[in-house]
């Protein structure tokens, strides 16, 4: 019976982390889109759509993401079985990202030095010393967001520290409490070695979960707790977008609240469709989705700039060409992969496909 819930986590995990690849995917996607305050009805859909699926509707996607990482490897965690976990993590995390960070970076320095430099208007050739090319493989130069992938690799590492923060329930409460109030004051991981300094909060919070509490994931959850959850979600949407500016607070400790209140919101309310919806193998391609779509985003951007003029009429209609266009090409690459080259597919997303991490 409890195999049987286990496998409702992985079913749910895998439709999730779709989810979570999409809402990132916007993030980035909506970064490009350019809008001038003129004073315009066009002005004002243009930024309130880009304040929409890049600041409130997907900032808990990240967080969430190092939450159901911080599950999956604590779930079963003892020290004994540190070693067995890091060469695990070897394959589904180190690896992967080294080849797509050298990846990006050869494919970084093909478009800015031959016939395709000619569509970008406004980026710099990659500079060719050895600093930036060890930046571009060991530092995510090239990936930017594979920055979450990088903090990942460091929590992985530091297991057993971890495990000793965590071990005890009340003891991992109290330090992502702490950890939350003293961010107040400045003072969190520092941004010039992690990208996202509250990382380790929601990542700790997610070992708590799966250590201590990891029943609770696989049990599905009631009709009132998903209309709750829904109720929540739609009200956090509307607070971000309807509040005035000045009453929004985006201070770490709320984002630690808000966050993990959305995420279990998002994880609640997948039991709606998880037995809806039959698994389909662009689900299984959430990882190839993360690591592949800000840079077929960015190509497509370029060609769009060249062959469009500057209009905020057509900002718009530019995001949907980019986020249409570039699913179909990435679910297209990850197509021809798995059928073609299984092995180096496998290789590429650690072995997602076949393995539950």
């Amino acid at each position: 019976m409890q195999s049987n819930n286990a496998s409702l986590f992985w079913k749910k995990k895998e439709l999730v982390s779709f989810i979570l690849s999409i809402l990132v995917f916007f993030i980035h996607i909506f970064s490009f889109v350019r809008y001038r305050d003129t004073g315009s009805i066009i002005s004002a859909v243009n930024e309130r759509a880009a304040f929409f699926f890049k600041e409130s509707i997907t900032r808990f996607a990240v967080p969430m993401f190092f939450m159901m990482s911080g599950i999956t490897f604590f779930k079963d965690y003892d020290n004994k079985k540190y070693l067995a976990k890091i060469k695990a993590r070897l394959f589904t995390l180190v690896i992967p990202y080294l080849l797509w960070n050298t990846i990006w970076m050869l494919w970084e320095i093909f478009t800015s030095y031959s016939f395709i430099a000619k569509f970008s208007t406004d980026s710099a050739p990659y500079p060719l010393t050895l600093i930036n090319i060890l930046k571009g493989i060991f530092f995510y130069g090239c990936n930017i967001p594979f920055c979450f992938v990088f903090d990942l690799i460091i929590f992985s590492f530091a297991a057993p520290l971890v495990f000793l923060i965590i071990k005890n329930k009340y003891i991992g409460v109290g330090s992502v409490i702490c950890l939350s109030i003293v961010s107040l004051f400045g003072l969190h991981l520092p941004m010039d070695v992690f990208y996202y300094p509250m990382a380790i909060v929601f990542y700790l919070i997610g070992a708590i979960i799966g250590y201590h509490f990891f029943e609770f994931t696989f049990k599905k959850s009631s009709k009132p707790m998903q209309m709750a959850s829904f109720i929540f979600l739609l009200a956090y949407i509307l607070a971000k977008n309807i509040a005035p500016q000045e009453i929004h607070i985006d201070n770490y400790l709320t984002q630690t609240i808000v966050y993990t209140l959305a995420a279990f919101s998002l994880w609640n309310i997948a039991d709606i469709f998880i037995e809806r919806i039959k698994p389909r193998a662009i689900y299984r391609r959430s990882f190839a989705i993360y690591a592949m779509h800000l840079n077929v985003a960015i190509v497509i951007l370029k060609i769009l700039a060249f062959c469009t003029p500057k209009n905020e009429w057509l900002e718009i209609p530019k995001f949907i060409i980019m986020v249409v266009s570039t699913l179909i090409i990435v679910n297209l690459i990850c197509a021809f992969l798995e059928k073609f080259t299984p092995k180096i597919n496998a290789t590429l997303v650690g072995n997602r496909i076949n393995k539950k991490l």
